[in-house]
């Protein structure tokens, strides 16, 4: 949601495939493919794939950035595990904020959208 509408204020187009799907590049996001490899690589279990992307990061980005992917990667990590084990509702707002985005991506079908 907040991609979108950050796109839509500064006049860029971001691809919010690359949120559910595979091979559709780097979503728009300037370095994205590097951050949505070690996105992946961070819920992976290899470590040493985990050590190389976070050097790749550190590489193109700086050590900040690394780190501030880091911890965007572990709360939007925490926040959906949290959501979905206790069964916490969409708010009304965001449901009706949010129905494009979650037709295009087709998140309504997910056993966790049916919580409320």
């Amino acid at each position: 949601m907040l991609l979108r509408v950050s796109g839509q204020l500064s006049s860029e187009d971001f691809d919010l495939r690359t949120v559910t799907e595979t091979n559709v590049g780097d979503g728009g996001v300037p370095y994205g493919q590097v951050l949505i490899s070690f996105a992946e690589a961070v819920l992976g279990e290899d470590d040493e794939l985990l050590q190389r992307k976070r050097d790749e990061v550190v590489k193109n980005l700086g050590g900040e950035a690394m780190v501030d992917a880091a911890a965007v990667i572990a709360i939007f990590n925490a926040n959906d595990r949290v959501a979905d084990a206790t069964g916490i509702p969409l708010d009304d707002i965001m449901a009706v904020a949010t129905v494009e985005m979650r037709t295009e991506l087709g998140i309504d079908s997910y056993a966790s959208a049916k919580n409320d």
